[in-house]
């Protein structure tokens, strides 16, 4: 019994190193059940491989000495794997930030009642697979932005639109996908895919962010440039 409790107060310990590491660095944390989870399942596993094989060399002193090793080991490699798996992906660690250029889109407010003209667009990031803000060809892309709602009603029928507008070929974004609803003070985080084709020009492309209503109004607008490159 004794030996039993040893080893998971073992086990336990090599946890609570783990767990310090992580919070000392910049890796990214995974959910803590899963990580609790992974560290008893590699210990227990770790101590029964570890035991069996000390035994075969140094019969039980032997097995009690490698059930400990591979108790430590095994809750360590249990809790990382846990970690890695359940942990959030950095993307936007790479991410392009795009600042306004250019003044909200608002001509004869006068005769636009529609809540969704109190939404505007901010934090608009531009994410490549090769983090080096070029559209190169073959390429997969994401442009992440916000839409808040500034105003005092809910906005209806929202319209994120992600649109190419110097006429590049082979230029490929993701569908507009219509927002139910955005409640006053409240936003969403929209995202749209884009890819290049093989045959994409060396160049460049003009990106343009807007909302809309479900009649394609558009309200709220801002347009960036990148690069392209075949």
């Amino acid at each position: 019994m004794k030996k039993l409790i040893s080893m998971h107060f073992i086990g336990i310990l090599a946890l609570a190193i783990l767990c310090s590491g992580c919070s000392t660095n910049r890796m990214a944390a995974g959910d803590p059940g899963a990580v609790l989870a992974g560290a008893a399942i590699g210990g227990n596993v770790g101590g029964a491989i570890g035991g069996l094989i000390g035994e075969n060399n140094r019969g039980w002193r032997g097995g009690y000495r490698g059930s400990a090793i591979g108790t430590i080991v095994g809750t360590i490699a249990g809790a990382a794997i846990a970690n890695a798996a359940t942990a959030p992906k950095q993307t936007e660690e790479y991410s392009y930030r795009v600042e306004r250029t250019q003044p909200t889109y608002n001509s004869r407010p006068e005769a636009r009642p529609s809540a969704i003209n109190n939404l505007k667009i901010r934090n608009i990031r531009f994410i490549d697979d090769s983090r080096d803000h070029v559209i190169n060809a073959g390429e997969n892309c994401k442009v992440i932005f916000e839409i808040m709602n500034e105003g005092n009603r809910t906005a209806f029928n929202v319209v994120p639109v992600v649109a190419e507008v110097t006429g590049m070929k082979h230029v490929y974004i993701s569908p507009s996908v219509m927002i139910e609803q955005i409640a006053p003070r409240e936003g969403v985080k929209y995202t749209a895919s884009i890819s290049a084709g093989e045959r994409i020009k060396t160049g460049e492309v003009i990106f343009r962010i807007a909302v809309a209503d479900e009649n394609g109004e558009e309200y709220d607008w801002q347009e960036f440039s990148l690069p392209t490159q075949r």
